[in-house]
């Protein structure tokens, strides 16, 4: 998780550094629209275009992981605590057997 904080600042300031040093102003045409903009600050904004639709597409299988995730705990948590009930009722089942023993 650290490292991705310091990789996405990192990219987030040689972004902004690049941007600063091409202040060259270009137009753009788009689907019929046409905006102009500095060429750095232009790529900067396609940059994080580009982030987004990346994290929009991973997004599904991140839920997907977790709520299986969720499941298997869940499945593990009823397994121990069967485990847990039928050793007790083991225990239980031994103690009246030792008591007649004695």
């Amino acid at each position: 998780m650290i490292v991705s904080l310091i990789v996405a600042i990192a990219v987030t300031i040689l972004a902004v550094y690049f941007a600063s040093y091409n202040l060259t102003v270009v137009t753009v045409n788009l689907f019929g629209y046409s905006v102009q903009g500095t060429a750095g600050l232009l790529m900067v904004v396609a940059l994080g275009i580009g982030v987004l639709v990346g994290v929009l597409l991973m997004l599904p299988s991140v839920i997907s992981r977790s709520w299986a995730l969720m499941r298997h705990k869940r499945k593990l948590q009823e397994l121990q605590n069967a485990s847990v009930a039928e050793i007790m009722d083991d225990r239980q089942a031994q103690e009246p057997a030792e008591e007649n023993e004695a």
